[in-house]
């Protein structure tokens, strides 16, 4: 039996792993067969790794993500295999007060890199080296969101933005030639669809064989599970015109029972030895609170030189790893705060002075910001599991208020807070506990099972009381609060004098 493409994966959002591998092209994704037994499962990137952008030069491979008002920003992330990543620099060292940063677009051009991005207008930064330093931010006065970098046959560059727009940029790469204008219009997809609209976002362009191929995002980000997808289309030159796909998307959520929601906004990306894959974001189903991890899978080109996609929504299953190196644990959340800089992992909401935090030695000191815990530029870290535990010991000095808490902006927060002799839980809208606490250091525990919030205190880290019992937490996402923002674990200092916290602790459940 030969199924279409559609019905494949429409077949693949409730059938079985069985069922299903029974259609596939035995070839999917195959690494050597020497290295068979390697695997890797999606996610890539666990947490909030939105609207990735990756990049091959080489046998390197370099990604970055959407770092919105966090600071350290624009994290740059390298590989050798795909799969096991280590970050090498931050081309954004704080935050920006015009706007934040989404939708990045890294590449490599006659040997240097730059990369594009959104920020009330489109930016760029260049360097040497994926590695750093960085330049500051330059502005190209381009209005728009979404870049996507080409270059053409004869070697003009060009910038494609958000609605199928596109400017020629200037042969340094760092200003905009003229004005943009609009060279695609989208692929329609069934008007029965269940999406937020039209949406046409996202441009990423390839070049293979003969044609450009142009990766766009269609159905907008939130709203149902079903909202998103990646549409392709073709061209001969990078100015157009473009052909649609016949077997568009090339990704998308059928069903609401998948394990990925709201899959697209992705880029193309090859291996030395010739395989193909598109890397992407997508929800876990039911955690929009959890942001828009980072997933990958393999891609199939047609005879007539289409890609497709041939995993489905069996994207949430083992697969053989792309080089043939097993998947490891990403770097790890827990901070004994040794190192004399902060890990990579950590990200401050909209910071223009990182000098405020200070490691070493076994800890964490930060300079008090703010009147609330919410906005004090909280220190963070993206969540990565449906249930998790997150620990550290809190004491302030000088007036000081030390938290740890779960953040997702300045509005819509939760935080156990010791300050002035008492230990308080704060709400979003209300003071949820408030005892008296002798000691000059506090245990604080965050338990979230599922949305479901408990907030613990220990004077030694071993007897714990319970603040706060069951707190709900699903609200805190896209759709209720707009932002899309993810329920980040943060630590804080408010009011005046500096807070001290060691040993932060984070396991899955």
């Amino acid at each position: 039996m030969k199924l279409s493409r559609r019905a494949l994966l429409q077949l693949a959002a409730g059938a079985s792993t069985t069922m299903l591998a029974s259609h596939l092209p035995a070839a999917w994704g195959r690494a050597p067969r020497e290295r068979k037994a390697a695997q890797f499962q999606n996610p890539l990137f666990a947490g909030d790794y939105a609207d990735p952008t990756i990049l091959r030069v080489g046998k390197d491979f370099y990604f970055t993500h959407t770092c919105y008002r966090y600071a350290p920003g624009l994290v740059v992330w390298h590989s050798r295999d795909l799969v096991n990543w280590t970050p090498i620099s931050k081309a954004l060292s704080h935050s920006y007060e015009r706007a934040e940063v989404w939708a990045p677009d890294l590449v490599e051009h006659k040997g240097h890199y730059y990369i594009y991005f959104p920020m009330g207008g489109i930016f760029v930064v260049h360097a040497e080296h994926p590695s750093g330093p960085w330049s500051e931010p330059i502005e190209l006065k381009v209005d728009d969101i979404d870049p996507g970098h080409i270059v053409g046959p004869d070697g003009t560059r060009y910038l494609y933005t958000a609605g199928g727009h596109m400017v020629e940029l200037s042969d340094d790469g760092l200003s905009a030639v003229g004005e943009k204008k609009q060279v695609y219009n989208g692929w329609q997809f069934p008007a029965e669809w269940k999406t937020e609209g039209f949406w046409l976002e996202s441009p990423k362009l390839t070049r293979r064989g003969d044609f450009y191929y142009l990766i766009c995002a269609e159905g907008g980000t939130s709203g149902p599970p079903t909202s998103h997808m990646a549409v392709v289309a073709r061209s001969r030159s990078p100015l157009g015109p473009w052909e649609n796909s016949p077997h568009n998307p090339l990704i998308h959520t059928y069903s609401e029972d998948e394990t990925w929601w709201s899959v697209g906004h992705g880029t193309l990306v090859d291996t030395p030895d010739g395989r193909w894959y598109f890397v992407y974001h997508g929800y876990r189903n039911g955690f929009k609170s959890l942001g828009r991890h980072t997933l990958l899978e393999p891609i199939e080109w047609t005879d007539d030189g289409w890609p497709q996609a041939p995993l489905g929504s069996r994207r949430d299953q083992p697969m053989p790893a792309p080089m043939g190196v097993a998947q490891k644990p990403m770097l790890s959340l827990s901070d004994d705060f040794r190192a004399p800089a902060l890990k990579a992992t950590w990200g401050a909401w909209s910071e223009a002075d990182m000098s405020r935090f200070h490691t070493g030695h076994g800890a964490l000191t930060v300079g008090a910001k703010g009147d609330t815990p919410g906005h004090s530029s909280p220190l963070t870290v993206m969540a990565r599991d449906a249930s998790y535990e997150a620990q550290v010991v809190a004491s302030p000095k000088g007036g000081c208020g030390a938290a740890l808490g779960l953040f997702y902006n300045p509005d819509h927060w939760l935080f156990a807070e010791l300050g002035s002799g008492r230990l308080r839980v704060y709400g979003p809208k209300e003071t949820l506990a408030d005892r008296p606490w002798t000691g000059s250091a506090a245990h604080l525990k965050i338990v979230n099972r599922r949305h479901r919030i408990e907030v613990l205190a220990s004077d030694d880290g071993r007897h714990w009381q319970s603040l706060v019992k069951d707190f709900d937490a699903s609200d805190f996402n896209v759709n209720k609060l707009g932002g899309f923002q993810a329920l980040r674990i943060a630590l804080a200092a408010s009011a005046t004098g500096e807070a001290r916290f060691s040993d932060f602790r984070y396991h899955a459940l």
